[in-house]
C-alpha cells in the first residue's frame, strides 16, 4: 500500500499532460543556480512531468546542432541536452539563425552602448533595478508555478517596458522581433507535429510576449502553465 501511495503523485503528474497540448515555460539561465524553488533539478522535474513529444528551445539552430551555447544558459548543458540525448525526441531552436542573430544582437548592443554613454546614471540605475527586481521575485518564488505565473509575467513585462523606454526604440524593436521569432518557431513546431505535445522553453524575459503574440493570433492556445504546474505539485 505504501508503495502505491508513493507512486501516486508521479502517476498523477504523468496523466496531466495530454496529446496536442502546447506549453510555454520560462527558464532562468544562470539564475537557476540562485533560485532553489526553480533550480536545475526542478526544471528537470517540470520537463519530465510534461513529457513532451517535441521541444522548442531558445538556442540558435547552430547551437542546437553543436551543443555549444552561451555560457549563461546553464540549463542546456546540465538538463536539456542530456534530456534530448536520453529521449531522442525532436527539437527546434527558436532563436534566429547566425546571420539574423548577429544583425539583431549587434543592433541592440549599439543601442545599449549609446544609452550608457548618454545616460550613465540611468544605465546604472536600470542595472540596479533589474538586479533588485529579480532578487525580490526570487525571494517570493516557492515553486515552478510561481515562476511561470501571471503575476511574474506582469512584473517582468513592466520591467521590460521601463528598460526599453530608457534604452530607446531600437531596443524595443529588436526585442519585439526576437520574441516574434520565438513565437513563429513554436508555430512551425506545432504545424509540423500535429497532435503532439510541444514544450517551449524560453527565457523569462521573453515568455510573456511569446504568449501575447500567440493569443493575439488566436491559432495556438497554450496550456495555462501556472495552473498546470500547481496541479502537478510543481
Amino acid at each position: 500500500m505504501l508503495g502505491v501511495l508513493a507512486a501516486a503523485p508521479a502517476a498523477a503528474r504523468a496523466a496531466l499532460a495530454t496529446p496536442g497540448e502546447v506549453f510555454v515555460v520560462s527558464t532562468l539561465y544562470s539564475r537557476h543556480k540562485l533560485v532553489p524553488a526553480y533550480g536545475l533539478p526542478v526544471l528537470q522535474q517540470v520537463i519530465e512531468a510534461v513529457k513532451p513529444d517535441v521541444l522548442v528551445l531558445d538556442v540558435t539552430p547552430k547551437e542546437l546542432r553543436t551543443r555549444k551555447v552561451w555560457p549563461g544558459k546553464v540549463e542546456y548543458l546540465d538538463v536539456i541536452f542530456p534530456y534530448l540525448d536520453a529521449t531522442r525526441i525532436p527539437a527546434l531552436g527558436s532563436e534566429p539563425d547566425e546571420a539574423l542573430f548577429n544583425q539583431l544582437t549587434g543592433s541592440v548592443g549599439q543601442a545599449y552602448k549609446a544609452f550608457g554613454e548618454r545616460n550613465p546614471a540611468g544605465a546604472k540605475a536600470l542595472d540596479e533595478l533589474k538586479q533588485a527586481t529579480y532578487r525580490a521575485l526570487a525571494s517570493g518564488w516557492s515553486s515552478a508555478a510561481d515562476v511561470n505565473s501571471e503575476k511574474t509575467d506582469r512584473l517582468v513585462a513592466a520591467l521590460r517596458e521601463i528598460e526599453e523606454g530608457l534604452v530607446g526604440q531600437e531596443a524595443a524593436q529588436v526585442q519585439a522581433q526576437w520574441d516574434q521569432h520565438h513565437a513563429d518557431r513554436l508555430r512551425d513546431a506545432v504545424r509540423a507535429h500535429a497532435g503532439k505535445r510541444v514544450l517551449m522553453l524560453v527565457g523569462i524575459e521573453s515568455r510573456y510576449r511569446v504568449l501575447r503574440n500567440l493569443r493575439s493570433a488566436d491559432e495556438i492556445h497554450p496550456t495555462d502553465a501556472e495552473a498546470w504546474l500547481r496541479r502537478a505539485g510543481l
